[in-house]
């Protein structure tokens, strides 16, 4: 695996963390009349059709691309419906049931479990990535600050069902399986990879919606539609792409620390976009999540 620059990580991390973080707030509005199945199907479809159009611009293919001997062209088929479940139409199920029945804050919490999850596993499964005392320290102060960004008593004193936070839970307990398994991927070409996954993503959701949700899903106004292209081209084509690209050459744990990052642009748009005021401790949080990344990302000494 090829060393990552620090600029280079916290770059991609500032960019994959602020497409993704954004996508909160279109999803809140998306799902107060839309399914969640069919909105995973359609923000799967829509994220496709952005990346397919990417790959035909650049002409590119997966064939195109040297893979790892371990890959053939059917295992790369089966790498992209186990994506397609654990980023794609699970996650994206579970985040719809879980935003309708729990505050913001508290998701954004119960999301920032990811890199301690991501942790945990990679120590099984990867001997290159040992789960290190200083990692560990690095992501307890980085949940720290997520804790003071979204708030305390938002967290413990916010609306919250039972049903919501498991989803939650699993949502996140998704993505780190979904982040290890990237890793293990690496593919050589990210945007097919995220291509692929997508459109199984999509496929899945779409039977489910069929089978379970009513036909009058899919008529929805054209402010939806507006928002879900908004969700599908930037909130999920491009950093999908992006960080399954990062996964092929960081370690995981680096990674998955977008999800600390995601609630700090959640509360800076909410003050540009919806007026929302920023509070003193949000600062501090923020603050707070940095010195835990930095922690986190710092090379052992040799």
């Amino acid at each position: 695996m090829a060393k990552v620059p620090l600029s280079t990580l916290w770059v991609n991390l500032l960019v994959i963390s602020g497409t993704w973080g954004s996508s909160f707030v279109f999803v809140k509005l998306i799902t107060v009349s839309m399914q969640p199945f069919a909105f995973a199907a359609s923000r799967g479809f829509i994220a496709m059709s952005a990346l397919l159009a990417w790959l035909m611009l650049r002409r590119q293919t997966a064939s195109d691309h040297a893979r790892p001997a371990r890959l053939s062209p059917w295992a790369n088929i089966g790498h992209m419906v186990v994506l397609g479940t654990t980023n794609g139409w699970l996650a994206n199920v579970l985040t719809a049931i879980a935003v309708s029945r729990v505050d913001s804050a508290v998701v954004a919490m119960l999301q920032a479990s990811v890199p301690l999850m991501v942790a945990v596993l990679a120590h099984f499964l990867f001997a290159e990535e040992p789960f290190r005392p200083r990692q560990f320290i690095g992501i307890m102060i980085g949940l720290a600050g997520i804790l003071l960004i979204v708030g305390p008593v938002a967290v413990f004193g916010g609306r919250a069902s039972l049903l919501g936070i498991a989803a939650m839970l699993l949502t996140a307990l998704s993505f780190a399986c979904g982040t290890v398994y990237g890793r293990y991927v690496a593919s050589t070409n990210p945007a097919a990879l995220a291509c692929g996954q997508q459109a199984c993503g999509a496929v899945i959701a779409l039977i489910i919606s069929m089978l379970l949700e009513p036909p009058a899903e899919w008529s929805q106004p054209t402010r939806v539609w507006l928002l879900l292209a908004v969700v599908g081209v930037i909130c999920s084509a491009v950093p999908t792409a992006l960080y399954l690209r990062l996964l092929a050459h960081a370690a995981s744990v680096p990674a998955a620390l977008v999800a600390y990052l995601q609630p700090v642009w959640a509360t800076l748009l909410g003050w540009l976009v919806l007026g929302e005021q920023i509070r003193p401790e949000s600062l501090l949080g923020t603050g707070v999540v940095v010195v835990g990344i930095v922690i986190t990302t710092r090379k052992p000494r040799s």
